[in-house]
């Protein structure tokens, strides 16, 4: 009897979780709709991106801690659910060519006397990282040297440029930094080229393809005035690619896109998975919680993720005068 009666607890339960997960996800239901309208339709490419990032990014959000930065909560969230999670947590070899490339050209505003380094924009703290800790004289001839032979290495072992040799376009961090340091040794570097996989480590985060996601898209069309996209391989392509890029500064490049049908595979993918991962752990996080519950916070707390509340120590309020 006792069990029989667990067992219908359980079953209640059950119910109250699938009732409010049904309320929380019906939200992102008209954002699918109209994506898919405009996707078929071909029109409005921006407005495409932004819908599709923007529900990515909420969904992020509300699965995260309170205060976890929204950098973390985003890459983090669709590494895990959006089922591409080799892709996604990978390195794009193009975009890290790149990024080497326009800050060995921009080397000589960054710095403009030895030991003095010069910052533009935060975007710059994972090269200033590099410079730091690599191990050479932070000096101009010696930052270029770095940064050349680090380009060189990157273009003689992967796929980094446009028409370049058959080669692998995206790979795994750990495996680019122990290549990286293994043919350091046989170059200008050999003296600190066991220093370099920790000095790469931020800047290898944000070449990670679910970052680049995040900057690149999520926040340059959720920000930005203005967001340059190929419109007819936005809409047509439906695998993720390396797109030529060539500047007369900084030289040629091939740069990860991801067109409209990946995003709404990721966006479709990120709600299925996720759904499911709650249903199985059996409990929701704090916003879906009051999302789904919104006439009554106290409703159903059992089905309250606690884990998810922010970390709160004791608070000294003010003697009353």
């Amino acid at each position: 009897m006792e069990s029989k009666y667990h067992g219908l607890m359980k079953q209640l339960a059950n119910n109250r979780l699938e009732d409010a997960l049904d309320r929380y996800f019906a939200n992102f239901n008209g954002t699918l709709d109209l994506a898919i309208k405009l996707i078929t339709d071909r029109k409005n490419p921006i407005e495409v991106l932004i819908l599709l990032c923007a529900r990515l990014d909420a969904l992020a959000s509300d699965a995260a801690k309170d205060d976890m930065p929204s950098r973390k909560a985003f890459t983090s969230f669709v590494t895990a659910y959006a089922g591409h999670r080799d892709l996604l947590s990978s390195i794009s070899v193009g975009d890290l060519y790149y990024e080497l490339g326009y800050h060995r050209w921009l080397l000589e505003g960054m710095i403009p006397s030895p030991g003095r380094v010069h910052i533009f924009s935060r975007l710059d703290e994972p090269i200033i990282h590099l410079l730091d800790e690599a191990g050479l004289p932070v000096t101009l001839k010696d930052s270029d040297v770095l940064l050349g032979t680090l380009m060189r290495i990157i273009k003689r072992e992967y796929r980094a440029i446009p028409g370049q040799h058959a080669g692998k376009r995206f790979v795994n961090a750990t495996s680019l930094q122990n290549k990286i340091a293994e043919r350091a040794k046989h170059t200008k570097l050999k003296k600190i080229a066991n220093n370099l996989p920790h000095a790469l480590a931020p800047l290898l985060e944000r070449m990670k393809i679910s970052s680049i996601l995040y900057q690149r898209f999520r926040s340059e069309s959720i920000h930005g005035a203005t967001v340059i996209l190929d419109e007819q391989r936005f809409f047509s392509e439906k695998e993720v690619y390396w797109k030529p890029v060539y500047s007369d500064y900084h030289g040629k490049y091939e740069l990860v896109e991801f067109p409209a049908r990946v995003l709404l595979s990721v966006l479709e993918q990120s709600i299925k998975t996720y759904r499911a991962a709650l249903v199985g752990k059996g409990k929701i996080p704090p916003a879906v919680h009051f999302f789904a519950f919104p006439g009554n916070i106290f409703e159903s707390l059992e089905l309250l993720d606690t884990e998810l509340l922010p970390d709160v120590g004791r608070i000294r309020l003010k003697p009353s005068h």
